[in-house]
């Protein structure tokens, strides 16, 4: 009876100090062992990407990440009306420039410093200014790639149509184009479908028409008008493209679109590198060069648009502000970044990152000698109405010829000259 007794109170005791033991244990486990974050974006084609990596920061840290995609036209709308009622995620894919200076301007974001996310510092000005705000130019955001816009082709589909050199000017690219349809092939994959698809594929041609760089200076000063003789060819070079794109175009959305040019049945696309990890996702034998848009005539500059092309943010009001913290220096490791360049074909802003894709290295390298501002995203997003706003809509009407180019020209001066100073008064 004794030792029946001892072995309770040995069996007592040792329970007891089992649970001392695991108590302080319990006690000692990180804060945030238990916090998930969230973490919205626009891009439901990277979904398998941001949770592989979110799996990566959570090995590493504890730290669980919730990632959620919205399509990419309603966006803007779903995360304007979570913020604005005191919600929304903790972190958050952000648009660049005016896309949504807007909520930085009313408070939405976190501010960051070089303290916080310490590869700010190493990042260039001008890359830093494309997530900002407007009225407080406080930095809003982590910029994460550089986008480039241009004509992507397929040099199989080329070469079976008989093209035996890439286009140089735009002459001989049309004629590249008919050949291309006369051989019983697709040219292009674009449609009218996808609005700020069209406003891209202006983006990549418009320069060879208005001019580049001059005539961004020069609008954005107000010595030059939306109305321009030129910046009208650059509508109008839109406009001159609709005759190679798809049958039933206007019908065609933005997957299926690049649907096309992925499965091969269409010789070119025009668009941005970000397409490429798209296409590879449908079609990853698929052989994709790249070259920039064409010049107007023989001997003139054939322009690459580029622009810090979004950014990611912290909700001012998360209430997990470290862990928020710890997640976006996650985003702008170079771990992150080179994962980013090798699966989505980024540009990183951070460098120390090696491009792999052969189209994305020529796109990065031809941005020194040839690169020019996204005219109507980097300078005419912060008012109301955006130029986009017009130009996205008015596109779909040049392309079934419900308007014409000088008149969506006139809208998007009117438009801007609204509340844009410099403009306001001008025809």
């Amino acid at each position: 009876m004794k030792n029946n007794r001892r072995r309770v109170r040995g069996l007592v005791a040792s329970l007891l100090a089992g649970a001392a033991i695991a108590v302080p244990a319990l006690m000692a486990m990180p804060a945030h062992a238990a916090t998930e974050l969230t973490f919205w974006s626009w891009r439901p084609e990277d979904k398998a990407f941001y949770e592989a990596q979110a799996a990566n920061f959570q090995a590493a840290t504890g730290i669980s990440v919730k990632f959620t995609p919205y399509v990419a036209t309603e966006y803007n709308a779903i995360l304007a009306t979570a913020l604005t009622a005191g919600k929304g995620p903790d972190v958050m894919q952000i648009r660049a420039y005016g896309g949504m200076a807007n909520l930085s301007d009313a408070g939405n974001f976190l501010a960051l410093t070089t303290k916080d996310v310490p590869a700010l510092a190493k990042i260039p000005a001008g890359t830093l200014a494309g997530t900002q705000g407007y009225t407080n130019k406080s930095q809003f955001g982590l910029p994460y790639a550089t986008s480039v816009l241009g004509v992507m082709y397929n040099p199989d589909l080329l070469k079976k149509a008989g093209v035996k050199a890439l286009p140089t000017t735009w002459a001989s690219f049309l004629a590249t184009l008919e050949k291309v349809k006369a051989a019983g092939i697709m040219p292009l994959g674009n449609g009218s479908g996808y609005a700020p698809g069209m406003e891209q594929l202006w983006g990549a041609v418009g320069p060879t028409w208005y001019g580049g760089n001059d005539f961004y200076k020069q609008v954005v000063a107000g010595n030059k008008t939306f109305t321009d003789k030129n910046f009208i060819a650059s509508l109008q070079a839109v406009k001159d493209l609709v005759a190679y794109f798809p049958a039933g175009h206007e019908g065609l959305d933005y997957n299926t679109a690049r649907g096309l040019f992925a499965n091969e049945k269409a010789a070119f696309y025009i668009g941005g590198n970000y397409e490429i990890s798209y296409f590879r996702s449908l079609n990853p034998s698929l052989n994709v060069g790249w070259m920039p848009a064409p010049a107007k005539s023989a001997g003139d500059t054939r322009y690459v648009t580029n622009w810090a092309d979004g950014g990611f943010a912290i909700n001012a009001k998360t209430t997990h502000k470290a862990e928020a913290i710890k997640f976006m220096n996650f985003l702008a490791s170079k771990a992150f970044m080179q994962a980013a360049a090798d699966t989505l074909g980024w540009i990183p802003t951070i460098s120390g990152i090696k491009v792999t894709d052969p189209a994305v290295i020529s796109m990065q390298r031809a941005i020194p000698s040839s690169g020019t501002p996204f005219l109507t995203l980097v300078g005419f997003r912060y008012g109301t109405p955006t130029s986009s706003s017009i130009m996205q809509p008015g596109f779909q009407k040049v392309a079934t010829g419900a308007q014409t180019p000088t008149d969506l020209a006139k809208a998007i001066q009117t438009g801007v000259a609204s509340w844009y100073k410099p403009l306001t008064g001008k025809a």
